[in-house]
């Protein structure tokens, strides 16, 4: 069969589908991974084929967009979210919403997003895929899936936040004293959808099924058909480093920013310069992922037990690894407990950021810590109780154990074969 990968462009979003796509062609099915332009030779890099469509996309400025969307402040409204819970309030209303709105805005089809969901719709009735596989942030995906006749589905690469709120919001709109009473999600994809002749369903918002890599304990409650996978991470491919090849003499840490990290370093409070000051003393090496930019903006001697590297993939790097210290980002929490790594994690707000670190806490597979008056001592004393306590170690091993509970990429492919059999609507 033909399968279509629909992505966000970057790469946070491409990575999590690169071992189910490869599962896929091995199987002997034909994949194609479709996005905006700018993420096509990252796709082609990974081995997967790439088709750009439509015009490029700012992520950033889309996210500062939604801060002035009145239709997405009244939908977040209408959840009723805990007020104290201002992590859920920034990924519902700023992260996840935004793309939303980028690609359907109420009335007419706002200019970012009707070029993507007609180069799609085009593309889809040309290549007549049987199986679409999107993003949950790429809405223009079930669009196109609905316009050839393909089944349909999510590709989570984290936790349902949109898909429990799309819930939620359902729910709280049969409550006869809420507001709104219309479903203002449904009226802004309207204009979009009459122009392809077609009628607003649930599943253009959640999908026909949900192919989800969370582990159960993880997950959140939403009544929705979720098809377990296990998470295989993937960081990309490069050559072996002649140093990494040798077993460090002393235990080795990874710190990383993430992806996101790269681009926002300035506006990041985790301590990194205060951090590497810090251990200059330790019985450690600590290798740190930071870039010329980050080193720079660090303003700190780099110590003599501190390697630092502008980029070497997380599965080149973790076997040797003792502990790593990051932000709780999902591609870098999967990469950790894949490889049974011990995690310190300063959460970043607006995302799966937080849930991931009270996991690995929960399983005692590591520490999580508040960015809010941490200090480089204080985060070096931290990661040190991860290497000296074995305690840590064994929880890694229980994450990892838990991620075992799911199939891997390769069972997934006979489940998808036979529900993409069930759900495409073509003869």
């Amino acid at each position: 069969m033909k399968v279509l990968f629909t992505i966000m462009p970057a790469p946070a979003h491409l990575y999590p589908i690169v071992p189910i796509a490869w599962a896929l062609q091995c199987a002997g099915h034909e994949v194609r991974v479709a996005s905006h332009p700018g993420i096509a030779d990252a796709v082609v890099a990974t081995g997967l084929t790439a088709v750009p469509l439509g015009p490029e996309v700012d992520l950033a400025a889309s996210v500062r967009a939604a801060a002035d969307n009145p239709e997405l402040e009244r939908i977040t409204r209408a959840l009723a979210l805990d007020p104290a819970d201002h992590n859920l309030r920034t990924a519902l209303r700023y992260y996840l919403m935004a793309p939303f709105a980028n690609y359907y805005r109420s009335g007419a089809p706002g200019p970012e997003g009707r070029p993507m969901v007609d180069a799609l719709v085009d593309f889809t009735r040309d290549w007549r895929p049987d199986l679409v596989l999107w993003d949950p942030l790429f809405f223009p995906a079930p669009v196109a899936a609905r316009a050839c006749g393909a089944a349909h589905a999510r590709l989570l690469w984290g936790l349902d936040h949109f898909g429990w709120a799309r819930r939620r919001f359902v729910e709280r709109l049969g409550l006869p004293d809420t507001e709104p009473h219309e479903d203002l999600m449904a009226a802004m994809m309207r204009p979009t959808l009459e122009r392809f002749g077609q009628d607003f369903a649930e599943e253009l918002l959640v999908g026909q099924w949900t192919v989800d890599p969370t582990p159960q304990r993880l997950r959140l409650p939403a009544d929705l058909r979720y098809v377990p996978v296990r998470w295989v991470p993937y960081n990309g491919a490069a050559a072996v480093p002649p140093w990494l090849r040798e077993r460090p003499e002393r235990p080795r840490v990874c710190l990383t920013l993430g992806v996101s990290g790269r681009k926002f370093f300035a506006d990041d409070d985790v301590p990194v310069a205060g951090l590497l000051d810090a251990v200059a003393g330790l019985d450690v090496e600590l290798v740190a992922t930071l870039d010329r930019d980050q080193l720079a903006a660090s303003r700190v001697e780099v110590p003599a037990n501190v390697r630092t590297v502008d980029y070497l993939p997380l599965n080149l790097l973790l076997p040797t690894c003792s502990a790593i210290v990051h932000h709780g980002g999902a591609g870098t929490f999967v990469a950790a407990a894949a490889h049974r790594v011990p995690q310190l994690i300063v959460p970043k707000e607006g995302g799966d950021f937080v849930d991931h670190a009270r996991y690995a806490e929960e399983l005692g597979a590591g520490i999580a810590v508040e960015r809010e008056g941490l200090t480089g001592a204080g985060l070096a004393k931290q990661m040190m109780r991860l290497v000296e306590e074995p305690a840590f170690r064994r929880g890694a091993e229980a994450l990892y154990a838990d991620m075992l509970a799911a199939p891997g990429p390769d069972g997934l492919v006979p489940v998808l074969e036979k529900l993409t059999e069930e759900h495409r609507s073509r003869g």
